[in-house]
């Protein structure tokens, strides 16, 4: 009942990518559906033409029209194959561009990061993304090969019956549980692959690590090869074990199948041959049976392989689907962000990372009013990047509100809430675009305001490289490709954030990778040129909370000050402390 529940959905699934294909593009699909069944028929008709011309040439009879069928088949037979992988190849590549566009569409609709924190989701996400360029064809050329190998075997069963249906019958119960044993193996193979998907991306990893250029540097001043290697090939014998062990049962269940097939086409042989020699049949069915057995064998052998390659494919487009259909707990809503915006507050916040027991902010309440410069400070751990996701909702408190002019955030229309914000993050990205790309990003191009922010980021000699344009990409990995420094690519990340142009402003570590000159420039040029907006920017260098109207002060979660600098050093004792270990430290 299980085997049949599997086999069920298996059939399931084999439909569903059928579908897929036409929903990419149905009028090539169309034309593969045509040359599948073609395909399948062809082979039969030359046999039966063969077998037609051997009985009339034994009796003596005109066998010029037969031959002239059996050519066209065989040529058909010759000339399919070739256009049938031509049709694949394209249905190939609109499937693929089909699926990966929608994968990125359905990224898009996820708004929340909250789903990367679930480690399962994440495991089949990886695999979805690492596979995308390749599962596609193996879904249409073995789905296409098991659906014509099936044709092909049920014609020349019927073929075969017509003579003895015993012998047709023989071969069905053979065939069938030889199928669903292999049917059954791969399925273990491949829930053994997605069981150890952690391992495969630690070895990912591992090798990468050795492999890439961002850490080539520190590899190879600590001597980490032999420790790596070790870690991998470790990893890779405990990943392949048990993948081994099912590649032992597959041989023995298969050579139990064999020597069972092998009988049965012993006992058709005989019952031909003797029907031959009796005269209850012509002689021509031996040419029939020794080629419609070799077809069966055939057909019957590609259906267990194929299956057993698309199956695991089929369990890839399984979780293709199901991410299709994924839904986080994340609610849009539909008010727009207001043209005045006054003032952001923050009551009774606290939050708990998804799947997580700890909690990182506790009960936080505070309110900023529009153009208010706020420097958000603590130690390590206490909380300050992740109140910043909180107030550009990336996620959404696990208790508590915040507001803007009232309005609690989750009724803002999560595109038209970005679309007034804007930041600069401590893990900014490197996009690997050109330098125009990595600045305006989504919005439109306006030469002289990417000047104008390129300029306020301090980027504003950049350009007068003469190995540097708006067009250079920013990848070494592309031809005619540069990499910037560490600082250069903190102040184009703060060139984006300035172009484009939200309301409100995050600068969380945005000049971590910055000289202490070169940090009060930005922040005397950014906090001028944007004195009407209001700024968070979190810092670890306590001199620059002198640019900051008020300063939020964070100790392990809770908010132990909210208050201007000067007034912070009067009343804070803790914070004080902190201020002058780092005022010290530059003595």
């Amino acid at each position: 009942m299980k085997h049949l529940q599997k086999f069920t959905q298996y059939f399931k699934e084999l439909i569903q990518t059928y579908r897929l294909f036409f929903k990419s593009t149905p009028l090539v699909a169309t034309f593969v559906l045509l040359l599948t069944p073609l395909q399948a028929v062809i082979p039969l008709i030359a046999v039966a033409a063969g077998q037609k011309v051997i009985d009339q040439v034994t009796n003596h009879s005109p066998f010029m029209e037969m031959i002239v069928v059996w050519i066209v088949a065989t040529a058909f037979q010759q000339f399919l194959p070739s256009l049938s992988t031509m049709v694949q190849g394209v249905l190939t590549d609109k499937l693929t561009g089909f699926i990966n566009i929608s994968l990125m569409k359905k990224s898009q609709d996820l708004q929340s990061i909250s789903i990367f924190d679930d480690s399962k989701y994440f495991d089949d996400l990886q695999m979805l993304r690492d596979d995308a360029s390749w599962r596609p064809v193996n879904l249409i050329v073995f789905g296409v090969s098991v659906l014509q190998s099936i044709l092909t075997l049920a014609f020349m069963l019927v073929y075969l019956g017509r003579y003895n249906w015993w012998l047709a019958l023989l071969l069905l119960i053979v065939m069938v549980p030889q199928s669903i044993s292999y049917y059954h193996i791969q399925q273990k193979a491949f829930e053994t692959m997605v069981e150890r998907s952690k391992n495969a991306r630690y070895l990912h990893y591992y090798s990468g690590l050795l492999l890439d250029r961002r850490d080539a540097k520190e590899v190879r001043l600590f001597n980490m090869f032999p420790k790596i290697i070790e870690k991998y090939t470790t990893l890779f014998e405990q990943t392949k074990k048990d993948v081994n062990q099912i590649r032992k049962k597959q041989l023995a269940v298969s050579s139990l199948f064999v020597v069972l097939t092998v009988g049965v086409f012993g006992y058709g042989f005989y019952w031909f041959t003797n029907s031959v020699r009796t005269g209850a049949l012509q002689v021509g069915v031996l040419l029939m049976f020794v080629s419609v057995i070799g077809y069966i064998s055939t057909s019957m052998a590609r259906v267990v392989e194929d299956s057993s390659m698309l199956y695991d494919s089929l369990l890839w487009i399984e979780k293709y689907f199901t991410f299709l259909e994924y839904q986080d707990k994340f609610k849009n809503g539909t008010e727009k962000f207001p043209d005045s915006f006054k003032k952001l507050e923050i009551k009774d916040l606290s939050f708990t990372y998804p799947f997580s027991d700890m909690e990182i902010l506790h009960n936080v309440s505070f309110s900023v009013k529009s153009g208010e410069k706020v420097a958000i400070v603590g130690e390590n751990g206490s909380g300050k990047s992740i109140l910043v996701k909180l107030l550009m909702r990336f996620y959404d408190p696990t208790a508590g509100k915040i507001s803007i002019n009232g309005d609690n955030l989750k009724d803002f229309d999560i595109f038209d809430l970005h679309k007034n914000l804007s930041a600069t993050f401590q893990d900014f990205s490197r996009f690997k675009l050109t330098l125009k790309e990595n600045v305006i990003t989504g919005y439109s191009f306006n030469k002289d305001r990417v000047n104008n922010v390129l300029k306020a980021a301090g980027l504003e000699n950049l350009l007068a490289n003469d190995h540097i344009q708006m067009t250079t990409m920013l990848a070494k990995d592309f031809d005619n490709g540069i990499d910037l420094l560490g600082g250069q690519w903190q102040k184009v990340a703060l060139a984006r954030d300035l172009y484009a142009d939200g309301k409100i402003e995050f600068l969380d570590e945005s000049t971590a990778a910055l000289d202490a000159k070169s940090e009060s420039e930005i922040y005397q040029r950014f906090l001028k040129e944007n004195d009407q907006k209001t700024i968070f920017f979190v810092t670890h260098h306590l001199s620059a909370v002198k640019f900051a109207d008020k300063v939020l002060f964070l100790d392990r979660g809770k908010i132990s000050g909210f208050d201007t600098h000067a007034k912070l050093l009067q009343t804070n004792p803790k914070y004080k402390e902190m201020y002058d270990l780092q005022k010290n430290a530059y003595l």
